[in-house]
């Protein structure tokens, strides 16, 4: 194994080690320096390298513990210098217990430091380490690492990307640590124990002193990258990837700048529009299609289809444009009222009615009580047209234009998990990872807005299965079974299961 790493992604190689269970020797370089760390089936063992403070034997010798004439002779006997160790302790020439103390400080300074490097290369050798004398423990592995990401370099740009992502954070099902025997801070401790699936990184860090958030989110980054934590909904398939927080991230504000751009461009036109101007209508338009436009506009500047950064940095904009769309709306329905038509001398420019007081327009619409069920059955009728047109795209193997009408479908109506649960389907189709993501969560939202429909359980759990998640797809199954009792999708899915 040999890759390129950055002071971000050196994690992961320690990472993917321990998971592998993998033993041997991790040679890292940059330049003209080069760093060996040991594993013993994915615990690290021992380290060294060729600077002096960091060479078993001149440490010994610097800290009084040998003598010059005990190491040569030593030296002497071996082919390795990762085999002086036992050498040393065989000959008698040191006790165990001050060698292990040494062996830590060597340790903790070895991985301390190539946390701190920008990056550099990574080649692993495998085999075995034929010694008794170091023991290789979980613990120190887990602690060692945590260490090394409390000083690393080039942490800002992650630490952003978690504090702007949204997904919370849950203890992965399967912990790869004993957590309760982890010597954690005060900070570390408190901040653990609110991980329960309903706090992002973001809300968690706002718990603590502005001075304890950098390495608050430097020990949570360490978790997520060990796999004690995860991310729910997960970034990637497979283990935590730096990769896929920091694209996700730029992905997150990119999406917020269009946003921002969007309700920019929106507020210097709507401030100096009249109100068909407002709305996007003409002056001929009727009620219907006034009252079409105005919910289509007010859904465009919605709270739920804005990210709450933009929602909260641009609200004083965001008020205006629903006051301006608001008067509009009034201004516009009240001149389409039959008992309400202006004189001749009052009302011909374009057919815009003069504006009433605001008070006395909201007090007409209040009384009208069919204009927002009008609204929502209109949405309702387009949103299940585009559905059917989505499911015989689907039956035919299109499934790029039944995703499209999926989407139609769901811009008119947002509750209806049926559209969810086919453009997750449509999108299982496509093995890239984003799309697997996509698919996931619109599963995932069916069996939330519809949670007594075994179907989509088991769908969720197919799309698990495929992806190789057994423990997430048996849970579906499972769940499937607690609403229909012996449904035999559930059960065969079960039994294939094991």
């Amino acid at each position: 194994m040999q890759v390129n790493f950055s002071s971000q992604t050196l994690v992961e190689v320690f990472r993917d080690l321990y998971l592998g269970e993998r033993s041997g020797m991790l040679q890292l370089v940059r330049g003209g320096t080069e760093k060996r760390i040991y594993f013993d089936r994915g615990m690290i063992l021992f380290a060294e390298s060729d600077v002096e403070e960091e060479d078993l034997g001149r440490r010994l010798l610097a800290e009084g513990k040998l003598s010059a004439g005990a190491l040569a002779e030593a030296r002497r006997n071996i082919g390795d210098p990762k085999d002086l160790a036992q050498a040393l302790v065989n000959r008698g020439l040191i006790g165990k217990d001050a060698l292990s103390h040494t062996v830590r400080y060597l340790l903790e300074r070895v991985v301390a430091t190539v946390f701190r490097w920008e990056g550099g290369t990574a080649r692993f050798n495998d085999g075995w380490l034929l010694q008794e004398i170091l023991e290789s423990d979980v613990l120190l592995t887990f602690e060692l690492i945590l260490k090394g990401i409390d000083g690393m370099v080039g942490f800002a740009p992650v630490r952003e990307a978690m504090r702007g992502l949204p997904n919370r954070l849950q203890l992965a099902p399967r912990c790869p640590v004993p957590l309760e025997r982890l010597a954690l801070t005060p900070t570390h401790g408190y901040i653990l124990s609110r991980v329960d699936g309903s706090l992002g990184v973001e809300q968690l860090l706002v718990l603590l002193p502005p001075g304890e958030e950098d390495r608050a989110c430097r020990f949570l980054f360490g978790l997520l990258a060990m796999g004690v934590l995860r991310y729910d909904p997960p970034l990637n398939e497979g283990p935590f990837r730096v990769a896929a927080l920091l694209r996700d991230h730029a992905d997150q504000l990119a999406l917020e700048r269009m946003q921002e751009e969007e309700v920019s461009r929106a507020y210097e036109e709507i401030r100096s529009s009249n109100p068909h101007e407002v709305l996007r209508v003409s002056p001929a338009a009727g009620r219907e299609e006034i009252e079409r436009a105005y919910q289509e506009a007010k859904e465009r500047f919605s709270r739920e289809r804005l990210a709450p950064r933009v929602w909260e940095k641009m609200r004083s904009e965001l008020a205006v444009i629903e006051s301006r769309l608001v008067e509009a709306y009034l201004t516009l329905n009240q001149a389409r009222r039959p008992d309400s038509a202006p004189d001749a001398g009052a009302g011909a420019a374009a057919g815009a009615a003069q504006p009433q007081a605001v008070e006395d327009l909201l007090v007409r619409v209040e009384m009208d009580k069919t204009v927002a069920k009008i609204a929502l059955e209109e949405s309702a009728r387009t949103a299940e047209g585009y559905y059917q047109k989505a499911r015989k795209f689907m039956r035919e193997g299109d499934f790029h234009n039944a995703i499209q009408y999926g989407k139609l479908a769901i811009s008119y109506n947002e509750r209806d998990a049926r559209f969810y649960a086919l453009v997750g389907e449509c999108q299982t189709r496509n093995p890239d990872g984003r799309w697997q993501r996509m698919a996931e969560q619109n599963f995932l939202r069916a069996v939330e807005l519809d949670p007594w429909n075994a179907d989509y359980r088991i769908a969720l759990g197919r799309f698990y299965k495929a992806r190789g998640l057994k423990l997430r797809a048996r849970r579906q199954f499972e769940e499937a079974l607690q609403l229909v009792p012996s449904l035999e999708a559930a059960v065969a899915e079960l039994k294939q299961l094991g």
